[in-house]
């Protein structure tokens, strides 16, 4: 498919409905160039009220269920692939028996943006980045569409665009998957682990990732984490000119933590010092690399210095990232929810200095808990466990106790979140810190982790004075 025009007329199948965030933009953007869609779940029509109800209104097929799946597969001229359905799901298998052609929102948005685009990925920290990003461009004075994962549907703006603007995408793996183009300016922020529900290997996960810079030219920039292997080694093989970042190095060309302790842009032996780490308003060493990151990502696309320095300055931090969402009796209260892994869990421990009080669960991406665990336990005042996979973590947590020779930890398993925040506000003293940093997805018990923070900072501020920035 070259173009939108070639969509007029073709029957065309969206798998994956889900809560139809992504499918909805999708099947908006195929019936406005003429296409008859028709939307497919393995699920039934019970299990998919939300994504139905976003779908009202529109002349869209719905086949839900696997028998009603697998005819609207039959009769498809082309295929679409919502983010989170396996590559191995059995309509996916079946197009590509039939030789119908399997393709992705983000690659269409990509085939069809006349714009540069700034791509931003990362295990942790593309959020963050990506808003970062997207700040200093628009303080430039510069036109920009930020989207992508979990942001706005890229594809309801693409007939707005023109090449004067300019595309921010914060891309997950899912994204990134199925996709066989590059941006002009690719930032990895960390190479970890996640996601192993679905890609099974980290090997999997890290070949999705590596889509972000895979088609790039020599002509593109890719922002790369210096001081993390694994992203290093996802520039294998691309043409693109590297500027990388670092906290302990300095690099030919890119942006550094210097001796002093501010963050500077380098070009070989010139630099340009951006702001002392001491006035980022957000915490931890992660965010000081997320900083500089940006500021890379926005120096390839002409921003000026004192600009980058500004934003980084007013920069208050994103939602349910790290946020402090309320202090009481000396302890503070930290919303961590969309940290659905284990090693985000250790970063957000890393960040503070006083002892914690850890709220976990939910439901695992099949990562261990081992190292995350002993995190915990030896930095932790104690720990309250909630969600579908709360015996996996108490399991880990009382193998940590064991190993560090902590017996007396505690760890206590509560019925709701609401119920997590009363035993860790009696576990917690004056001094402390109480983190809701999950490590695990929300969807066992809310509908994302957005929800998830929210009734967290509802329960808080029930009791706590909130923190200004």
């Amino acid at each position: 498919m070259s173009g939108p025009d070639e969509l007029s007329g073709r029957h065309v199948a969206v798998v994956g409905l889900g809560k139809g965030r992504t499918a909805v933009a999708l099947v908006r953007f195929l019936l406005r160039h003429g296409a008859r869609v028709t939307v497919t779940d393995a699920k039934g029509p019970a299990q998919l009220e939300e994504g139905r109800a976003r779908l009202a209104g529109l002349d869209v097929a719905l086949a839900l269920g696997e028998g009603a799946e697998a005819a609207a597969i039959e009769e498809a001229d082309l295929v679409f692939r919502i983010p989170g359905v396996r590559a191995d799901a059995p309509p996916l298998r079946r197009a590509a028996e039939r030789g119908v052609p399997v393709r992705s929102e983000m690659e269409l948005f990509f085939r069809l943006c006349p714009a540069p685009i700034v791509g931003i990925t990362g295990t942790k920290g593309k959020t963050t980045t990506a808003t970062l990003v997207a700040a200093m461009l628009e303080a430039a004075g510069r036109h920009v569409l930020f989207g992508g994962n979990g942001g706005n549907a890229v594809l309801d703006e693409v007939d707005r665009l023109g090449p004067d603007d300019l595309v921010v995408l914060e891309l997950s793996s899912f994204q990134l998957e199925p996709l066989r183009r590059s941006p002009q300016v690719a930032v990895v922020t960390l190479t970890g682990e996640d996601h192993l529900d679905v890609h099974d290997t980290r090997a999997a996960y890290h070949a999705a990732k590596r889509n972000l810079l895979a088609w790039q030219g020599p002509q593109d920039v890719a922002v790369l984490n210096l001081d993390d292997p694994a992203t290093v080694a996802l520039h294998e093989g691309s043409a693109s000119e590297v500027r990388g970042f670092s906290l302990a190095l300095r690099p030919r060309r890119g942006a550094c933590l210097d001796a002093a302790g501010a963050l500077a842009l380098v070009d070989g032996g010139r630099s340009v010092v951006l702001c002392a780490a001491r006035e980022l308003r957000v915490p931890g060493r992660h965010n000081v690399a997320n900083a500089l990151a940006a500021a890379v990502a926005a120096d390839a696309c002409g921003v000026l210095p004192q600009t980058i320095a500004a934003v980084l300055r007013g920069f208050t931090g994103v939602a349910h990232r790290q946020e402090a969402v309320g202090e009481a009796d000396g302890v503070l209260w930290v919303n961590n929810s969309q940290g659905t892994t284990p090693d985000s869990t250790i970063v957000a421990l890393d960040s503070y200095e006083r002892p914690a009080v850890v709220i976990l669960g939910g439901a695992s991406k099949g990562s261990p808990f081992g190292a995350m665990a002993r995190a915990v336990v030896g930095r932790g005042r104690g720990a309250v466990v909630i969600g579908r996979d709360a015996p996996l973590i108490v399991e880990a947590l009382a193998a940590a106790k064991r190993d560090l020779g902590k017996p007396a930890y505690p760890v206590e398993r509560a019925p709701s979140l609401e119920e997590a925040v009363r035993c860790a506000r009696a576990m917690a003293l004056p001094g402390d810190v109480v983190i809701l940093s999950p490590a695990c997805t929300s969807f066992d018990m809310f509908s994302s982790y957005e929800e998830r923070g929210d009734r967290f900072r509802a329960a808080v501020r029930a009791f706590a004075a909130p923190v200004t920035p």
